[in-house]
């Protein structure tokens, strides 16, 4: 299934989890990145990546091993839908993500963007 992305934001954890962040979240997941894509038939899909960021917007290495599983797969997203470059800057570029065609797969009987 083909979805565009409608909309595409970053968010400090700490806006989102005022006390303490969910169980299963590393210390190194600081930034979220929420992608809505909406499906040809009108379905709206959201998923959020978790994720690290330098000071300069570019990814950051993740202490725990499955937050770098996490990073590993907003890296994975980033190459396939946004930019191929190596140092891309996340926090620059989020704005041109909107208008980027993706693709969508069905897990579990859930709809998610396919990395």
């Amino acid at each position: 299934m083909k979805a565009v992305i409608k909309k595409a934001r970053l968010l400090h954890v700490s806006d989102v989890w005022k006390v303490h962040k969910p169980q299963g979240l590393g210390f190194s997941d600081t930034e979220i990145i929420t992608v809505a894509a909406q499906e040809e038939g009108g379905r709206l899909v959201e998923q959020d990546f978790y994720c690290r960021l330098k000071a300069d917007g570019t990814l950051a290495h993740s202490i725990t091993k499955r937050s770098e599983k996490r990073q590993r797969e907003l890296q994975s997203f980033i190459r396939k839908y946004v930019s191929k470059e190596k140092a891309y800057n996340v926090r620059a570029g989020i704005g041109e993500w909107k208008g980027k065609e993706v693709e969508l797969e069905k897990v579990d009987n859930v709809i998610i963007i396919k990395i």
